[in-house]
């Protein structure tokens, strides 16, 4: 896939973020603020209430969208470059003093140093590193690559991620509490046609219900790996849905046993 058509998932998961709030703010939040009459009888909430739910909105918002520029910015984190493999005359590796330092808990079946062939130039990988075929090299505590965001994560910017697909998520359950009323109230609608603003809310509200179980999923997901410090990949290649008897997860501070 070419550079400019890998942005194209990152524009439409804009584009989905800027329909949401505007149907949200023209069809519900703003005849409440302004106070014009509303078409539908679920709309008639205080002022106040309507300006407080557009002001945590907003807020939340803002706070995923800092989080979105973050975690597409950051690189992941990439080998230094004193981890480089260094040939002699002979075909073998020389080892930088700043790699010998690091005990490698992961290793070669013959107990040596990882190294990244698929890299150019091969460097020496370290733990929990893994070759990213979309960056073209190697990124430290590889989790995956999201092409909804065209970036990997990793190391550096894994934080801000976990950060956004935890606002995300909030502002699906806000907007779903938000849209339920004129939508239980549009679906119950008997007798004449329904208007185009109907069809706007009530589709845009159930792309957010699929959204918000999605999401959902997503953070529980994550919220597991983090809570016993496994990777995306570690999990997919290691442990998997169903473990072996005797693995157990060698990054896992807080439960260093058989699980």
């Amino acid at each position: 896939m070419g550079t400019a058509a890998r942005w194209l998932p990152v524009l439409l998961v804009l584009s989905v973020i800027g329909w949401c709030y505007g149907v949200l703010h023209y069809d519900i939040l703003h005849p409440m603020l302004v106070g014009t009459p509303p078409r539908l009888a679920s709309l008639h909430v205080d002022r106040e209430e309507a300006l407080a739910t557009s002001a945590l909105f907003l807020t939340i918002l803002a706070l995923a969208l800092c989080c979105l520029f973050l975690t597409i910015s950051t690189d992941p984190g990439r080998v230094p470059a004193e981890w480089t493999v260094v040939y002699d005359a002979e075909g073998g590796d020389r080892m930088s003093r700043e790699c010998e330092r690091y005990e490698a808990m992961e290793t070669k079946m013959d107990g040596t140093r990882r190294i990244c062939r698929k890299s150019n130039p091969h460097v020496y990988k370290p733990d929990r590193a893994h070759f990213c075929r979309a960056l073209g090299r190697c990124v430290l505590k590889m989790d995956h690559f999201c092409p909804w965001l065209n970036n990997c994560i990793g190391w550096r910017n894994q934080k801000y991620f976990l950060l956004l697909i935890g606002y995300m998520w909030t502002l699906t359950i806000l907007t779903i509490r938000t849209m339920r009323p004129p939508f239980v109230e549009i679906s119950h609608k008997v007798g004449g046609e329904r208007s185009v603003d109907d069809f706007r809310l009530c589709f845009t509200f159930l792309c957010v219900c699929v959204l918000c179980c999605g999401l959902g999923a997503f953070c529980l997901f994550h919220g597991y790996l983090v809570l016993f410090n496994y990777t995306t990949i570690e999990f997919l290649e290691k442990r998997g849905c169903n473990p072996l008897p005797n693995h157990w997860n060698r990054y896992d501070a807080h439960l260093l046993l058989p699980i």
